[in-house]
């Protein structure tokens, strides 16, 4: 089977790519989101359903509160909306930075509190 002349935009920047294929990616993605987030609501609802009745004598739970549910532990264990885009990569390579050198953080930390044993400059 002959490809001919047939273009790789899919390879370049998102400003490259034609127009059909922005609209295409764009609608795709409108349509995926809202069907994830469906699936994981049935999901937890499925779980908490067969587990929580039998472990927990808990009431059985709708789609609506399981995805109540999943908005709730995001709220709680994600830390809300705010600080999402870019600050928390940001974040994880500050933390990175400091696991990798762990002696230096702690000689400067153990220096500045005056406590024995610091390494004196």
């Amino acid at each position: 089977m002959s490809h001919g002349n047939h273009r790789q935009w899919h390879h370049g920047s998102w400003h490259e790519w034609p127009i059909g294929a922005k609209i295409l990616a764009v609608a795709g993605g409108l349509a995926l989101v809202p069907a994830l987030l469906a699936l994981a609501a049935a999901l937890t609802m499925w779980l908490w359903n067969w587990l929580m009745p039998a472990i927990f004598k808990l009431p059985a739970i709708g789609f609506w509160q399981a995805a109540g549910i999943l908005v709730l532990s995001h709220l709680l264990f994600k830390g809300g909306m705010g600080g999402r885009f870019g600050h928390s990569r940001y974040r994880k390579a500050r933390l990175r930075e400091a696991m990798r050198e762990p002696s230096s953080t702690a000689a400067r930390a153990s220096s500045e509190s005056g406590a024995p044993g610091a390494a004196e400059d």
